[in-house]
């Protein structure tokens, strides 16, 4: 039998870093999957005899490189972020930007030549010039995450040019799903399993996608990096649902007896946002799996 690859994920304690990397070892991968402070979501993952959990702060530059010397990864999953309601800009740039460079200088100096970065929707802005947003939108950060997340693709785009690095950014829409317990899709589902109205203060059309989806995403543009060498590719549905229709499908879906409260303050005009992932579907044979059956699973998951 041929050696299994190794590769490392970043973030594996993270809601999407986790589903990730169950994704990899299931296509016979060896992960080594860091983390930096709470553990509960790879407890599973560690049962998996080709798994190893590796605590480690991307902040601290000597350490990266050291371990990327250890390890030698073949690829690189970067899905460690800091995201949180943050006036201070420190943290933002600490994790997602000081971080980020120093997983890609720990990579070229290790000679790691696969990068997937997780980037977000936030980079095009909170008012989209058009729809649906492609890849050529102008980015518009508007806060100091969306502004950290950017100038980590800049940095991307400078080591792919100037370091012959593969990276692919994959930027994400509204990701839900298994292993989130936050968020409207989670809330709406909770308050209809325990029969409490579901409660609507924004009326917005978005696009969202199941983690499954994402972490799928991840492991095709692995298999496609090479090729592809830099790309930035959007990761959604490519379709916008209106909450409140979203909310109205889960009450049928959950079999609730939940009433809809709607904010007066909810506009006729809903706020818009959804993608183009032609990009995704031409490149990485991306296909998103039926919102009814990744919302059953999502349901299932919440109702244990």
């Amino acid at each position: 039998m041929s050696k299994k690859e190794n590769v490392l994920v970043t973030g594996a304690s993270g809601f999407i870093g986790a589903r990730l990397c169950d994704t990899l070892l299931r296509n016979d991968l060896k992960v080594y999957g860091m983390y930096h402070a709470n553990q509960d979501r790879i407890k599973t993952l560690k049962k998996n005899k080709n798994f190893q959990a590796v605590c480690q702060n991307i902040a601290d530059a000597a350490s990266m490189n050291r371990l990327m010397k250890k390890i030698k990864p073949k690829a690189v999953f970067h899905a460690a972020a800091y995201v949180a309601e943050e006036k201070n800009p420190q943290p933002f740039f600490t994790t997602n930007v000081i971080g980020t460079l120093n997983i890609l200088e720990a990579c070229r100096l290790n000679n790691v030549r696969t990068i997937i970065h997780s980037s977000s929707m936030s980079v095009y802005g909170n008012k989209p010039k058009y729809l649906p947003v492609d890849e050529r939108h102008p980015l518009q950060p508007y806060d100091f995450y969306s502004l950290s997340k950017k100038t980590a693709e800049d940095i991307c785009d400078f080591y792919a040019k100037n370091h012959n690095i593969n990276i692919i950014v994959l930027r994400y829409s509204g990701v839900f799903g298994q292993g989130r317990d936050s968020g409207a899709v989670a809330h709406f589902i909770k308050s209809a399993l325990l029969q409490k109205p579901l409660s609507i203060q924004n009326n917005i059309n978005w696009d969202i996608i199941d983690v499954n989806d994402v972490a799928e995403a991840n492991f095709q543009a692995y298999k496609q990096a090479e090729k592809l060498q830099y790309e930035l590719i959007n990761i959604g549905r490519g379709q916008e649902i209106n909450i409140i229709d979203l909310a109205k499908k889960i009450i049928v879906m959950t079999q609730s007896k939940s009433q809809l409260t709607i904010s007066p303050l909810c506009e006729k005009n809903p706020y818009r946002f959804y993608f183009d992932i032609t990009k995704a579907k031409k490149l990485l044979h991306f296909k998103p799996e039926n919102l009814n059956a990744c919302l059953k699973r999502y349901i299932d998951f919440l109702a244990i």
